[in-house]
């Protein structure tokens, strides 16, 4: 195996993504995951203890999984998606207040030169 010095390839770390996002950065999509698996596991044994058929066990775990997964995935995104929007709104908010203040000192400043 050959080893490079390259300063990039040694902080290269492959990432999973889901839905164009690292799992590692975005919490709530990551818990969404961890949610769905337990769910489904959980979904699983349950099934198995009332029917003691193991192979509808096994689709239904992978259902409720899937179900949990989803729901939980898309409440997320839709979270995510209305938060960057609510953001957006106040940095335009806060921008239009400082460009209004900076008008108005410099209509001010003008006037002060103007009386004297």
């Amino acid at each position: 195996m050959e080893h490079s010095n390259d300063p990039q390839e040694k902080n290269f770390q492959p990432t999973f993504t889901l839905f164009g996002e690292p799992i590692i950065k975005t919490r709530c999509q990551r818990n969404a995951l961890i949610s769905g698996i337990s769910g489904g596991i959980l979904s699983g044994l349950v099934a198995f203890l009332f029917t003691s058929q193991p192979r509808r066990s096994v689709y239904i775990g992978f259902g409720g999984y899937l179900a949990i997964t989803f729901c939980m995935t898309c409440y997320c995104t839709y979270d995510e998606y209305s938060l960057r929007k609510q953001a957006r709104l106040i940095k335009t908010a806060i921008y239009e207040i400082n460009a209004s203040k900076k008008g108005s000192e410099s209509s001010n400043s003008s006037l002060k030169v103007e009386d004297a």
